[in-house]
């Protein structure tokens, strides 16, 4: 991908029709370290009916608000596209790009793939929730309230202290008697 100061491309392989929005996002989000963009089966068909995901579930506070929208349609790898993806990407690390697909924004690119799938698995959940009779939305309130709980809760880029020094001599202890 070209970078922030480039305007042309230099590699091996052309880039992705796609190359805009993800060098768009890049710029205006100076916290995106990479820009995950699918054709996922759920999200795609949610995007298809332009549907936004509602809070149906309390991970939608990983997208930094209390839904995911559904950015209007412009034909794949125009500018147009690309300056509504990241309107709809305001405030938030994913969104569904209506008739095409979704987009997921991420610190590095473990975060961004994470939350694609995040993503991908919020809108299966949403999608068949479609079928039943009601479903329940989850409160701008207790999306906040998740959202500060994440604070120490799933993917963490700090790893944990582990506590196994006094474990390990008693494994070879036993190991050595048999016990």
């Amino acid at each position: 991908m070209p970078s922030a100061a480039q305007e042309t491309w230099d590699g091996p392989l052309p880039p992705s029709t796609e190359w805009r929005f993800h060098l768009d996002i890049m710029r205006a989000r100076p916290d995106a370290g990479a820009v995950v963009h699918t054709h996922s089966t759920y999200a795609t068909v949610l995007a298809i009916a332009r549907k936004p995901i509602p809070a149906c579930h309390y991970m939608i506070a990983a997208f930094g608000g209390s839904d995911i929208r559904c950015a209007g349609y412009a034909r794949y790898g125009t500018k147009e596209l690309s300056e509504l993806a990241i309107a709809a990407l305001e405030g938030r690390n994913g969104c569904l790009l209506a008739n095409h697909g979704m987009i997921a924004v991420g610190s590095d690119l473990d975060k961004a793939m994470w939350l694609a799938v995040e993503l991908e698995t919020l809108a299966r959940q949403y999608y068949l929730s479609l079928a039943l009779d009601t479903r329940v939305i989850l409160t701008d309130e207790q999306i906040a309230e998740t959202a500060k709980g994440f604070a120490s809760y799933g993917l963490r880029t700090e790893k944990p202290a582990v506590r196994i020094a006094k474990a390990a001599p008693r494994r070879a202890a036993r190991r050595r008697t048999g016990k």
